[in-house]
């Protein structure tokens, strides 16, 4: 057997980008499927939308900074987590997070399986297309109807990862809502 360096060496800034805030530093492919490795950054005002997996627990590492949590829903735990912090976001569990501070947070993103590895890489043909179509081909469910609800609440700007204003995010919401009411 031989061994190359890039096969198993992953450098600062190395990774596969996605149409997300996510970088994939380590596949499910590289792990026996069992896990894969992403980090992103939570830009000042961002929200990652609350929803739901199916089939992967995931734990998020905040490197630098701190990053509000809700596990649980709108009944559930709020709470804050600052550097070198790990976060652990059960299968089946509700849960968000968002960056409530004027300085980007970066963060390592655990994921068990290949579901989520999968949904992140499914973004390639559109963000709201994924998240529309996450439940079904993913086990991914997103909690639209909190999005606007949780923005205005916590002071945020727009969804992780989506360069959308304020009016325009309202309009793919009720899209999305519209469009998950026709799929069931």
């Amino acid at each position: 057997m031989s061994y190359a360096v890039e096969d198993y060496l992953v450098p600062a800034g190395a990774g596969t980008s996605s149409n997300t805030h996510l970088t994939l530093k380590i596949g499910s492919e590289k792990m026996g499927g069992d896990f894969s490795i992403m980090q992103g950054v939570m830009e000042p005002g961002d929200l990652l939308a609350p929803h739901t997996h199916d089939h992967e627990d995931q734990a998020v590492f905040v490197i630098d900074g701190e990053l509000e949590f809700e596990i649980g829903g709108p009944d559930g735990l709020r709470f804050t987590a600052g550097p070198g912090s790990w976060v652990y976001k059960p299968r089946g569990v509700s849960h968000s997070f968002w960056n409530a501070t004027s300085t980007p947070v970066p963060y390592v993103e655990l994921s068990g399986r290949d579901g989520f590895q999968k949904w992140v890489r499914s973004h390639d043909g559109g963000n709201l297309k994924a998240a529309i179509n996450g439940g079904r081909d993913f086990g991914m469910h997103m909690h639209f109807e909190r999005i606007p609800v949780m923005l205005k609440q916590h002071g945020l700007k727009k969804l992780a990862g989506m360069e959308e204003p304020g009016p325009a995010l309202k309009a793919t919401v009720q899209m999305a809502l519209a469009a998950v009411r026709a799929l069931r």
